[in-house]
C-alpha cells in the first residue's frame, strides 16, 4: 500500500509531472486496468493477479495525494492570511479567491494604480480601513494621534537624521494622487515602479519585415532586435507649505486635503522634468531634449498657433508608426484656439481628427525665438511611449520654525524617480508657437 513516506520513490516519478488534466485521464485509465483485474480473477485474486492489483491500488493512491496537495496549494492561496481549510469545509467554502492582476507587472498604465501593483506584489498588506496620509501627517506636527492608532504605528522607527520615511503605504496614496494630477499622466504616460535604484525596460528596436517568396525559395531571416531603456532613480526635493489654517478648519478625518497638496506639488515637478528636463546634473532627460525626438521649428521670429500645427505634429507621430493621442501645451494654446472665428464672427470648431489638447502652466510662454520673447511650445506623441520610474516611498522633514512668522509649517519632500523616452519617433515638440 502506498505510504506518505514513499512519495520520492523513482516508481512514481512517472505520475509527477502530469497536468491537471492527464492525471485525470491516467486516474480512469488505472481505474479501468483495477476493474479489468477483478472480473477476469472472478473475485478471487491469485498471486501474481494480487501484485498486479496492488501495484496499480498504489499508484492510484499516489494520484489521489497529487490531487489533495494541489487542492491544498489553491486554498493557501486563496486565503490572504495563508492559511489552510480542508475543501468543503465552512470555513473553507466562505473563504473568497483575492485576485492579483498585477501581481509581477513591470509597467503601469493609466487606470492602474501604485497601490494595488504594491498590494499584488505583496511589498504591503491590505487592511480593512486603509491608513490616511492626512492623519499621519497631523501627528507629526501636533504630536496628537487621536484617532489614528494605525497611522502612528506605522510612524514608529521612521525618524532618522533625514527626516521621516513615509509608510509605503501612505506614499503610494499621495504618487497616485500626483499621478492623477499629472497632464503627462492624464496623457497616458507609462509608470513603472522601481524596486531599486536602477530599472533597464526592454525595448523593441526593429522587428524586419514580410517578405513574399516564390515557392521552394529561401526564407531571409528576419530577426527582432532589441535594446533597453534604463531608467536610473534621481532624486526630488520639493518646500511644500500648509498653512495652519488648513490643520485648524479641515476635518482630521478630510479625505485627502493635505494630500493633495503634497501630489500637486509633485504632479508638477514631474510634469516639466517630463516635458522638458535637460539631463544635466541630477535632472531627468525630458521629451524635448531626447535625441530622436522631432523638433519643429516655426519661423524666424515665432508664428501664431492654427490647428494646421496640431494636425501636422499629429501625422508626423503617425508617420513614424506611432500612433498618437493627445498634446500637451501651455494654457494659452487652449485659449487661442478657442478664439479662432470665421468672417462673420463665429467661433470656429477644431477640424475632424483633432486629438485632445490638455494644459500645463509647466511649459513657459517666454522663450525667445528670433526676436520673439514670448513664444512657446507643444507636445504631441504617443504617450504611453513616456517612461516614468517612481521608487516605492518618500521623505519628509517637517520643518515647525521655518515659516513661523507667515503661520504655516513646511515640509521637505524628497521623491526619488526618472523619465524615459521609450521610442523618440513616438514624440513631436513643436517650438516657436505665438499665441
Amino acid at each position: 500500500m502506498f505510504d506518505i513516506k514513499d512519495v520520492r520513490d523513482p516508481k512514481y516519478d512517472h505520475l509527477k509531472g502530469l497536468s491537471v488534466t492527464e492525471r485525470i485521464a491516467e486516474r480512469n485509465r488505472l481505474a479501468g486496468q483495477a476493474n479489468t483485474i477483478l472480473e477476469r480473477a472472478g473475485g478471487v485474486l491469485d498471486e501474481e493477479a494480487e501484485r498486479a492489483f496492488t501495484e496499480v491500488e498504489e499508484q492510484l493512491q499516489f494520484l489521489a495525494h497529487l490531487t489533495k496537495t494541489h487542492e491544498r496549494m489553491i486554498a493557501m492561496a486563496s486565503d490572504p492570511e495563508g492559511r489552510y481549510y480542508e475543501l468543503g469545509s465552512p470555513e473553507r467554502q466562505n473563504t473568497v479567491a483575492t485576485p492579483h492582476p498585477l501581481k509581477g507587472k513591470l509597467t503601469l498604465t493609466r487606470g492602474e494604480s501604485v497601490a494595488d501593483w504594491s498590494r499584488d506584489n505583496q511589498h504591503t498588506k491590505d487592511t480593512a480601513s486603509p491608513e490616511s496620509f492626512d492623519r499621519y501627517i497631523r501627528g507629526l506636527v501636533t504630536g496628537d494621534w487621536s484617532g489614528a492608532d494605525e497611522e502612528r504605528a506605522l510612524s514608529e522607527g521612521t525618524n532618522t537624521a533625514g527626516g521621516h520615511l513615509v509608510p509605503t503605504p501612505l506614499a503610494n496614496t499621495v504618487i497616485d494622487l500626483a499621478r492623477n494630477a499629472s497632464r503627462v499622466m492624464e496623457a497616458g504616460a507609462t509608470v513603472v515602479p522601481m524596486t531599486s535604484q536602477t530599472l533597464r525596460i526592454p525595448r523593441l528596436t526593429g522587428e524586419g519585415s514580410p517578405q513574399w517568396r516564390a515557392e521552394l525559395a529561401t526564407i531571409t531571416a528576419q530577426d527582432m532586435t532589441f535594446d533597453a531603456v534604463t531608467l536610473t532613480a534621481k532624486s526630488l526635493d520639493r518646500l511644500i507649505l500648509i498653512s495652519n489654517e488648513l490643520f485648524q478648519d479641515s476635518s482630521p478625518n478630510a479625505s485627502d486635503v493635505i494630500a493633495n497638496s503634497f501630489a500637486q506639488q509633485i504632479a508638477l515637478a514631474l510634469d516639466l522634468a517630463a516635458l522638458r528636463g535637460d539631463g544635466t546634473g541630477a535632472t531627468p532627460l525630458g521629451i524635448k531634449n531626447t535625441a530622436g525626438v522631432t523638433v519643429t521649428a516655426h519661423g524666424a521670429n515665432g508664428a501664431s498657433l492654427t490647428h494646421d500645427f496640431l494636425l501636422d505634429s499629429a501625422a508626423a507621430v503617425r508617420a513614424a508608426n506611432f500612433e498618437p493621442n493627445a498634446h500637451i501645451a501651455a494654457p494659452r494654446a487652449m485659449q487661442s484656439l478657442s478664439k479662432a472665428k470665421d468672417s462673420t464672427g463665429q467661433y470656429l470648431a477644431p477640424p475632424a481628427g483633432s486629438l485632445p489638447l490638455l494644459t500645463t502652466g509647466q511649459i513657459p510662454v517666454n522663450g525667445t525665438t528670433g526676436t520673439s520673447s514670448d513664444t512657446s511650445e507643444i507636445f504631441t506623441g504617443q504617450w504611453n511611449q513616456l517612461l516614468i520610474g517612481i521608487r516605492a516611498g518618500f521623505t519628509l522633514r517637517v520643518l515647525t520654525e521655518r515659516y513661523a512668522d507667515q503661520g504655516a509649517v513646511a515640509f521637505l519632500a524628497n521623491l526619488r524617480a526618472d523619465v524615459a523616452v521609450a521610442h523618440p519617433t513616438a514624440f513631436v515638440v513643436d517650438t516657436g508657437i505665438r499665441g
